[in-house]
């Protein structure tokens, strides 16, 4: 017992100094195959990905929301009053002159 905790003293008060001779592994291969896992159960069974996402909503998040917030009636008698008066439409733009004095 008493070897267990002079070891554990030790790893903990050199750990980098120990263990900087582990091999770690590739990053890129093991996100590979994750993917390549992921790609084969999705073949497997398309429905099930789709399910599981799906599934993980709360009822929370599916509720509609009420408006809390109120519209005074006179902004919407004008909104109403804009959209029945024609609006007047804009002059035409005068026509552009070739040079100075120039007449059409």
């Amino acid at each position: 017992m008493r070897n267990v905790g002079v070891i554990a003293l030790f790893v903990a008060a050199c750990g980098p100094p120990v263990a900087r001779n582990i091999p770690t592994p590739n990053k890129a291969a093991a996100a590979g195959i994750t993917a390549g896992a992921a790609a084969a159960l999705t073949l497997a069974d398309p429905k099930a990905a789709a399910a599981t996402a799906e599934s993980a909503k709360t009822a929370d998040e599916k509720k509609p929301q009420k408006s809390k917030g109120t519209v005074p009636a006179d902004v919407l008698d004008r909104l109403d009053a804009q959209k029945t008066s024609p609006q007047p439409a804009p002059a035409p733009a005068p026509a552009p002159q070739d040079g100075p004095g120039a007449e059409p």
